[in-house]
């Protein structure tokens, strides 16, 4: 049988290696990714993607279909229920536009601006509701 030493195991001296972790850019620029991330999700961005997903899916629609059967078969009979209602409509909106350009016709031109303003705020309250 071989004597065994008495001496311990040799170990390096050289400390372990720890990874380093990489300094990020400057904490007040985000990213690349981070803006065009927000960029997306803006609502002019996301009306962008409805708008040209819509865009993209009527392009297929008239490829599959064919032009001639589709408004034969989607766009005549959708036409003839929606533009009696439409003109009905517009037809019994009629006082309610004449009192509103009576407004703008006897309004100062800085009471036009004013006008203009108030109108844009309350279509932007029921557009946002």
């Amino acid at each position: 049988m071989p004597a065994r030493s008495a001496s311990p195991p040799v170990r390096s001296r050289r400390r372990p290696v720890r990874a380093v972790v990489q300094a990020a850019g400057h904490p007040s620029q985000p990213s690349l990714a981070t803006k065009l991330l927000a960029l997306a999700n803006t609502r002019t961005a996301r009306t962008a993607f409805v708008m040209i997903g819509t865009a993209g899916l009527a392009a297929l629609a008239i490829a599959v279909v064919g032009p001639k059967r589709l408004e034969k078969d989607v766009i005549r009979p959708l036409r003839g229920a929606i533009e009696p209602q439409a003109e009905k409509l517009w037809a019994d909106a009629k006082p309610l536009r004449d009192q509103i350009a009576g407004l703008f016709q006897n309004a100062s031109p800085t009471g036009r601006r004013k006008l203009a303003r108030s109108f844009q705020s309350w279509i932007g309250h029921f557009h946002a509701t």
